[in-house]
């Protein structure tokens, strides 16, 4: 059997076609040739820094608020715990437990005076607690467990 010319050229062409793209596939390294290549190349990274805004941006219309107020949350409740060593407190609220770390620039009143981590007590009631969304105090105010039993409850609402 007899093939024709064009027959030839385009089973010539397919040829072609199937042969030249499995030579340009690049060969697989051996695991021996890989580790002499790590070795030969030692890559040193550099340190990334990123640096934060340090007061409000306006971009547009919209403002940004600086990293230490995004997401800023307040709370009520209980303190449950005061860790000086560790810079936390416990504050248990009526729906769960919080831990919250105390930080320098953290603003901290007890009876309406500046007072440090360490004067906190287990019992005081926590009036307001601002903290961001890293469980880090903002500003939180407390009043004694003493001064706590003297106030008077509220009456009830009359019906």
């Amino acid at each position: 059997m007899r093939i024709s010319v064009p027959s030839r050229l385009i089973l010539s062409a397919l040829l072609v076609a199937l042969v030249a793209p499995a030579a340009a596939w690049p060969q697989e390294e051996t695991p021996k040739a890989k580790i002499q290549k790590k070795q030969q190349a030692p890559q040193t990274a550099t340190a990334q820094t990123q640096t934060a805004p340090t007061g409000p941006q306006t971009k547009g219309k919209a403002t940004q608020t600086a990293p230490g107020k995004a997401g800023l949350r307040a709370i009520q409740g209980m303190v449950d715990g005061v860790f000086p060593d560790r810079r936390i407190i416990m504050i248990r609220t009526n729906i769960n437990e919080i831990q919250v770390y105390v930080t320098p620039q953290s603003v901290l009143s007890r009876d309406s005076q500046p007072v440090d981590i360490k004067q906190l007590r287990r019992g005081d009631r926590v009036d307001y607690c601002h903290y961001n969304a890293k469980n880090v105090v903002q500003k939180m105010g407390v009043t004694s467990a003493e001064k706590a039993r003297i106030t008077p409850p509220l009456p009830p609402p009359e019906p």
